[in-house]
């Protein structure tokens, strides 16, 4: 994957000091924007200090880097990912320390942190405060991450409207930024990139004044340098009143390169099952990354009756038929699922699975699933919530033709008397 990349950072039409600040290391995939925050003691140097530090421990994980772009396993994989935590948890550490060293003892000085580093087709994102990471896909533009924000917790908590938090007064209240504390807790987010995607990392001081859609208009031409001063430009127009910085990375494939990643196909198979349905873009690109794609010939057998459950399967392609003794219970078609049982419990399979024509299947270990439930209990709760609606369901459903088999035979009983 080649990733091209620009960065733009204005003082804005109000501000004195330009606290924000940006990193792009180009042979290292990583890119990084840091907003200081204001209030603080000496902000400009937070994010200064902050994307030095990022810096300075990623060129310290090169070897790791290069180790996973040779051989992408998962277990390279989460050691690129722990790195980068790791990066960021040592920033918030020495900011918070610097704080004392400048201020004095109760000092404070704090930024926000996002954080890119591409891999072959890899995307590593770490967040932290209320800077942002858009992505464009396709005709399609979306938020990544979620602000650590006072004014977005009373709103996901349901204390707010959505109109109340556009109309908040204290919306740059964050609850989450580096160097406040010695450690912080950081959103950790991986996922696969398509060809023609482009991601935007920006602070505050942009998103206060261009809305997604604007940004999503800006990045479905062909960008550039242009592009970031346009958007830089936009925001000073409509008031500047705070610092602004934007990144944008470009992702394409080396016309040489058999490197593919279908990750949109994959994606847009999950967006139409109803078990995913009320999750955000990024919860679902979560859930995408715990999918393994898995080909199957027809008259392949996926399981028997009695065997053990532990996948749940999504058919992105295909169909697949579900049997007990001979007789088919369900034709299962694209975006269609079963064996989600295998997420509550790990009961033995209660018929077959038989694919009747070529097929690719998403499938989803219990085991992955579970790990995800509990790294975000939002997502737990409304992947939950449905299966337990589907269960009610089925339940509903055999329920009534249990009463429909029992009038049958009453009325076969009464003919024969």
């Amino acid at each position: 994957m080649q990733i091209s990349t620009w960065g733009a950072s204005d003082v804005g039409r109000t501000r004195k000091v330009n606290e924000d600040t940006y990193l792009m290391v180009p042979d290292l995939g990583l890119v990084a924007v840091a907003d200081g925050m204001g209030g603080f003691q000496r902000g400009d140097v937070a994010s200064q200090l902050a994307c030095g530090v990022i810096r300075e421990s990623m060129l310290g994980h090169r070897e790791l880097i290069e180790r996973y772009r040779n051989k992408p396993s998962a277990a390279n994989r989460d050691a690129v990912r722990a790195a980068i935590e790791t990066a960021v948890q040592r920033a918030c550490e020495e900011v918070h320390q610097a704080a004392s060293d400048i201020a004095g003892e109760g000092g404070r000085m704090g930024c926000t942190m996002d954080v890119l580093v591409v891999i072959n087709t890899t995307a590593f994102i770490a967040h932290v405060g209320d800077g942002r990471i858009y992505l464009l896909r396709g005709s399609e533009a979306h938020q990544l991450t979620e602000d650590h924000s006072l004014v977005q917790q009373q709103l996901r908590e349901g204390l707010i409207s959505a109109e109340e938090a556009r109309r908040a007064r204290f919306k740059n209240v964050i609850t989450r930024a580096l160097g406040v504390f010695p450690s912080v807790l950081v959103d950790m987010l991986q996922f696969e990139l398509d060809r023609g995607d482009r991601l935007l990392l920006c602070t505050d001081g942009l998103y206060r004044y261009v809305g997604l859609r604007e940004v999503g208009f800006s990045l479905s031409n062909e960008v550039g340098e242009d592009t970031v001063s346009q958007l830089v430009d936009l925001a000073n127009q409509r008031g500047g009143r705070d610092n602004i910085t934007v990144v944008l990375c470009a992702a394409d494939v080396d016309s040489t390169s058999e490197i593919v990643a279908p990750t949109r196909q994959r994606m847009e198979t999950l967006r139409k099952v109803d078990l995913f349905q009320y999750c955000t873009y990024r919860e679902l690109i979560r859930v995408c990354a715990l999918t393994e794609e898995r080909e199957a010939k027809a008259g392949t057998l996926l399981f028997r009756e009695g065997d053990p459950g532990g996948e749940c399967f999504v058919v992105e392609a295909g169909r697949v038929a579900i049997e007990k003794e001979g007789t088919r219970l369900a034709l299962i078609e694209r975006a269609g699922y079963f064996g989600e049982m295998s997420f509550i419990e790990q009961p033995k399979r209660s018929a077959d699975a038989l694919v009747l024509e070529d097929s690719m299947l998403l499938v989803i270990r219990r085991d992955r699933f579970l790990q995800l439930m509990k790294q975000d209990s939002d997502l737990a709760v409304k992947l939950m919530w449905q299966l337990l609606s589907r269960m009610s369901q089925l339940v509903r459903s055999t329920t009534q033709k249990l009463v429909e088999e029992a009038g049958t035979l009453g009325d076969v009983d009464s003919s024969a008397s």
